[in-house]
């Protein structure tokens, strides 16, 4: 239900104060690597006094940050609400990538006490998958590739989604999990119609 709420107030956010976010892009990104370390670091201590801290170590901020990035991506690209979120596109997911670091370095932390349960894998494979993605998420990298091989390389998003998808319902208790559920079935429903129409669209092309 977090999750839910911070992505309603995130998507709001970037709805209206896109230009800023675009503007005070660098700030933010600083402001989210300092967040994030001390975060990490206060959580092996401070963890069960100090209840925002699961925003951070659970990653539902980064989680919800993500979820926007993802879904945008399956909105028609006319609606006003897809080009406002598109526009702020890039900053959501370097900086939602930033806000899952401390969840994955608990994961981390845990699998080095042995405990290896399968969601621990799932979720650690989803965060590696978004390393490269994360690194050439930013413009000055993105630069240095051409489109066609930047754009296959984020493909691999698609396959970090679904693995987030798995993790957030093995780890979810029933009522989460309905939500997680409500909230992932919507997208891959317009992405698979929109994909679907991409494709008839490229058959028409080569046929004519």
């Amino acid at each position: 239900m977090q999750v839910a709420i911070i992505s309603i107030v995130l998507t709001v956010l970037g709805y209206f104060f896109g230009k800023g976010i675009r503007k005070y892009s660098t700030m933010l990104y600083i402001l989210a690597i300092v967040i994030s370390l001390i975060f990490s670091i206060a959580s092996f201590f401070l963890f069960d006094k100090i209840k925002v801290m699961e925003m951070f170590v659970h990653g539902y901020i980064g989680f919800s940050l993500l979820f926007i990035v993802m879904f945008t991506g399956a909105l028609n690209k006319k609606s006003i609400l897809s080009k406002r979120l598109t526009s702020i596109r890039k900053e959501y997911s370097i900086i939602g990538f930033i806000f899952i670091i401390p969840h994955a370095i608990k994961y981390i932390i845990e699998l080095f006490n042995n405990n290896s349960e399968i969601y621990y894998w799932i979720g650690l494979i989803a965060f590696v998958i978004m390393i490269p993605l994360f690194i050439t998420s930013f413009s000055k990298i993105r630069s240095k590739f051409k489109y066609p091989v930047w754009k296959k390389l984020h493909r691999w998003s698609y396959l970090a989604y679904t693995l987030i998808f798995v993790h957030v319902l093995l780890v979810a208790e029933t009522r989460d999990m309905i939500v997680y559920i409500v909230m992932f079935t919507p997208y891959f429903i317009l992405k698979l119609i929109k994909e679907y129409k991409l494709y008839k669209i490229r058959n028409e092309k080569a046929n004519t």
